[in-house]
């Protein structure tokens, strides 16, 4: 008597598990027909037969032929075994070196090799004709102005219907509240505010998102490049476009991997009934977009990481001298090269490794970066640019901001569209001859009393004066003029380097990546520290100011320093002590000025700099 397993599979989701039980029942008569020994069955549900490794059941079969004989592996046709060429030999190959053969309930005798190469090269070509079958009703979809894709957030399933009675599939109408929505995101966005704080103010205003979860940044940005997220849709202008991407199954993962295709090859289609906003709307998404992307095209590290929030005050912005490389963090609070630790050859270094060993920790390069800001300071009009800068930022947070009328608009709005909903499951239930749920009319009705509230608070809302806007545009110009931006500076820098404040450095970011693009780390001899040159505007700046006013703004951002940090600790408590402490540092001023006269400044590659005696 002959040891028999049987193996059953199914190939999508959209059959049934009846088809692994009718497989088993053949196997099974069959096997009783030839007075087998049925040892064991293994199945896969919803699986693709050009799948091998993701497949547990064919798995577990393989290994229970290692452990045990077995004279026969039985399934109704051999394409259950396997639709891939490659696939089918290595299953035939395993089986015959444990001198397993394959029956088919269908043939009613053992599977030849040349027989089952032959049947999985047809099964192979008819997964190819039906991809490709696919693709082209697919493509002329989309050209007769219908979606290929899943449901975009802002639209709903049109129920349109052909002679038949049946809904037309791939047509899509507006969904008018969520398209509000989508118009929202776009005007928040094009007015500064971020994809991570769109995402916040959408979720305390308690509304659903795409699939009825929370919004997150990643849904609202999306990748320009693929044209995903709610930024880079263009059906949201009346555009469908297809074929962007192409997918191939990775033969050693045997997961789905996506390419782009060439523009050449992209299908658009002008759907105007699916436009949501403006032509005007979304170029100034797309300007926005550039502005974003001019800030990162300096960046050393790869781009996309270079578009997430920096960790440390410098990070990405640190360059090896000797091979170009980026300098990291390799240790515990340490910078080195990383090209040297990762022993990379350099084409630029004629394919030797990069000899720069020299570290720094991640205090003493900040502090020393730090240092030279405030004489920077000292530029005509750069309080008053970062003034400017923060009132357009706080601006257009305010103008973004809903009022409680556009709140409550957009809750009421939230209501219809659910209520809408409930009453159409309840018309499709009664179309099909269902019952009538109780649960419908009890949401139905708690839905009713929500929605008659909002009417009658919404009634009751005043519109917000347009004097009010503008006071607080005064108030916000008042608050960050240019004499309090300086001092709010001055108080960041002197808590970042004083105290280590990480808040504080974290503040101090967009200031310092406004100021400077670069830090080349340098080798010195010995114990010396690091050499650093500085690029970016801060050098530009430093560059156009004689020596000795580089030396006596530093020494005097320096005297600054110093008198905080008595007046924190408590030495100088009245301001006699204070004009006491000035008088000092003007004497000492005056005795430290003729020294400088005679220094030179030398400027690094047009863009750098390294005052002969002012080395960060």
């Amino acid at each position: 008597m002959k040891n028999v397993l049987f193996y059953a599979r199914y190939s999508t989701d959209r059959q049934h598990e009846v088809s692994i039980e009718t497989q088993i029942e053949l196997c099974e008569a069959f096997a009783n027909q030839k007075s087998w020994n049925v040892v064991a069955t293994y199945s896969d549900s919803a699986v693709s037969g050009m799948s091998f490794l993701s497949r547990p059941g064919i798995q577990r079969l393989l290994a229970h032929v290692k452990r045990e004989h077995i004279d026969v592996v039985l399934c109704v046709t051999v394409d259950r075994l396997s639709r891939d060429v490659e696939h089918s030999a290595k299953i035939l190959k395993d089986l015959n070196y444990h001198n397993t053969e394959i029956w088919t309930v269908h043939a009613s005798q053992a599977i030849t090799k040349l027989e089952l190469h032959f049947r999985a090269t047809l099964s192979d070509e008819l997964v190819d004709q039906i991809r490709f079958r696919t693709r082209e009703g697919m493509k002329t979809a989309v050209r007769r102005g219908k979606a290929s894709t899943c449901l975009a957030y802002g639209y709903k399933l049109s129920q349109q219907r052909d002679a038949t009675g049946d809904r037309i599939k791939g047509l899509r109408d507006i969904d008018p509240v969520k398209a509000e929505i989508v118009r929202r995101i776009y005007t928040m966005y094009a007015d500064g505010i971020s994809p991570r704080d769109i995402a916040d103010i959408l979720n305390k205003e308690g509304i659903i998102g795409p699939r009825g979860r929370a919004w997150r940044d990643t849904a609202i940005r999306g990748s320009k490049t693929v044209g995903t997220g709610i930024l880079n849709n263009p059906s949201y202008i009346g555009r469908i476009v297809w074929n962007k991407r192409q997918y191939r199954k990775n033969p050693d993962t045997e997961r789905r991997t996506a390419r782009m295709n060439g523009a050449d090859e992209w299908i658009w289609t002008d759907v105007p009934t699916m436009r949501v906003v403006s032509d005007e709307l979304w170029e100034r998404v797309r300007a926005r977009d550039a502005v974003i992307g001019d800030l990162y095209q300096n960046a050393t590290t790869n781009r996309l990481n270079a578009t997430y929030r920096p960790e440390y005050l410098l990070s990405g912005m640190l360059e090896c001298e000797e091979c170009g490389g980026p300098y990291a963090i390799s240790g515990k609070d340490r910078y080195s090269c990383t090209n040297r630790k990762k022993r990379l050859p350099i084409d630029e270094l004629g394919g030797a490794c990069c000899g720069n060993s020299k570290t720094i920790t991640r205090h003493e390069l900040e502090e020393r970066v730090l240092n030279c800001l405030p004489v920077a300071f000292y530029s005509l009009d750069i309080f008053d640019r970062i003034s400017e800068k923060m009132v357009a930022h706080e601006t257009s947070r305010l103008k973004s901001a809903p009022s409680r009328r556009d709140e409550l608009a957009v809750e009421l709005a939230t209501v219809k569209s659910k209520q809408a909903g409930l009453m159409q499951q309840i018309q499709d239930r009664q179309a099909e001859g269902r019952r009538r749920l109780a649960i419908l009319d009890d949401q139905l009705d708690e839905l009713e009393v929500t929605r008659e509230k909002l009417v009658v608070e919404l009634a009751g809302a005043a519109e917000e004066p347009v004097e009010d806007f503008q006071v607080k545009i005064a108030k916000l110009k008042a608050q960050f003029n240019p004499a309090n931006t300086e001092i709010a500076i001055r108080k960041l820098i002197f808590l970042a380097r004083n105290n280590a404040d990480e808040q504080a450095k974290r503040r101090l970011m967009p200031i310092v990546r406004d100021l400077i693009q670069t830090v080349v780390i340098g080798k010195t001899p010995g114990h010396q520290p690091a050499a650093l040159q500085v690029h970016g505007d801060i050098a530009n700046i430093m560059a156009s100011m004689d020596v000795i006013d580089i030396m006596q703004q530093q020494f005097v951002a320096s005297a600054q320093n110093d008198m905080m940090a008595r007046i924190a600790s408590g030495e100088i408590d009245t301001e006699a002590k204070k004009e006491k402490l000035l008088e000092a540092y003007a004497e000492e001023l005056l005795r430290r000025s003729p020294e400088w006269e005679n220094l030179q400044v030398s400027v690094v590659a047009g863009a750098g700099f390294e005052p002969a005696a002012f080395r960060l």
